[in-house]
């Protein structure tokens, strides 16, 4: 078998390897979508000051996409947006207030404004003298204006509407006066070192220069778990280290490099899983010769490591200036 051959042969050899060893990954990475999507519950809960944490589940995109639904909003018009910002839709935060109602019967006026033009009492004569006829406004409506404070109810607070009142006098008798609103609800949002989101909401109304701070009912957040896709043009530079043999001399070679990936595939793009095809140069210390290198895909090895995240394992191919081959494999770091 000629040197050529071997050297095809060793080659395809790592590349089934490494397709392989890819396929397994991707079982292990369903697999682990599929139980967070199922047990990575965050409940809801209440803070000081009526902040509320969203309660957090992980969803598939359909997921997201039929809860949107069901709140009645498009995603197609936020994404259009986004697509300018070259940004994707990646969680939805649905926070929901109760205002409790409440009706009433027989109630009084909360104030009362008087008539500026009262009606005469009616009397009649008797015996040459005037008396008072009976009083046919007992409660006193055609004197004064009833008005009544109308008012939101919440779980911890009441908020102010207006007043509606009523002027028995006049032949239009109503009168109303709503007070402005203001609604703001503040979302304060938190992110793990594994991109999970966080949701941290406040609801105020402001009415009349006043803060009411209402009690938020319920608090969903629904984020699309990270699947790992390819990343066809994700430029990244490597500092890296191979060792292996010249297939030439069949002699050990160690080569320190420097390398720039082209594509990466992972859940996360700053640091993905795979590193795919690496152009590089570096120096055999063995030979003492500048060589090219080609990576063809590199496994960061450091999300299983402590104190490190951009640390690839894998095998490279090393052409050096004198026309020998080598096959490597060593280790690079992200810078």
């Amino acid at each position: 078998m000629s040197l050529s051959t071997k050297i095809l042969v060793i080659i395809g050899s790592v590349l089934l390897l490494c397709l392989t060893a890819f396929i397994v990954y991707q079982q292990i990475e369903n697999s682990q979508r599929n139980l967070a999507i199922e047990t990575q519950v965050v409940k809801q809960k209440e803070l000081l000051d009526n902040i509320t944490r969203s309660m957090n589940e992980f969803a598939t995109k359909a997921n997201i996409e039929e809860f949107a639904q069901e709140n009645n909003i498009s995603l197609q018009i936020i994404q259009n947006d986004l697509d300018k910002l070259h940004a994707e839709i990646k969680s939805i935060n649905v926070v929901t207030i109760n205002s409790n109602g409440y009706t009433g019967d027989n109630l009084p006026g909360n104030t009362g404004v008087k008539n500026p033009n009262p009606p005469n009492t009616p009397t009649v004569d008797c015996n040459g003298k005037p008396l008072p006829c009976p009083n046919l406004d007992t409660y006193g409506y055609l004197l004064n204006r009833n008005n009544l404070q109308l008012s939101e109810k919440f779980d911890n607070t009441t908020v102010p509407i207006g007043s509606v009142g009523f002027s028995a006098w006049q032949q239009n008798p109503w009168n109303i006066n709503i007070l402005s609103r203001q609604y703001k609800l503040t979302t304060v949002v938190g992110m793990d070192e594994n991109q999970r989101q966080y949701f941290y909401n406040k609801f105020t109304v402001n009415v009349d220069n006043k803060d009411y701070d209402v009690k938020i009912a319920t608090a969903t957040t629904k984020q699309e778990y990270p699947e790992a896709k390819f990343n066809f043009w994700n430029p990244r530079l490597f500092f890296g280290a191979d060792f292996g043999m010249n297939t030439n001399k069949m002699t050990g070679e160690f080569t320190p490099s420097f390398n720039i990936g082209i594509m990466s595939y992972g859940q996360f793009k700053i640091q993905p899983d795979f590193s795919i095809i690496e152009l590089g140069v570096g120096y055999g210390v063995v030979d003492r010769k500048p060589q090219i290198i080609l990576t063809p895909v590199m496994y960061n090895v450091a999300k299983h490591l402590p104190l490190v995240n951009n640390m690839y394992f894998g095998p490279s191919f090393h052409l050096g200036t004198n026309g020998e081959f080598s096959i490597m494999g060593g280790l690079r770091v992200g810078l």
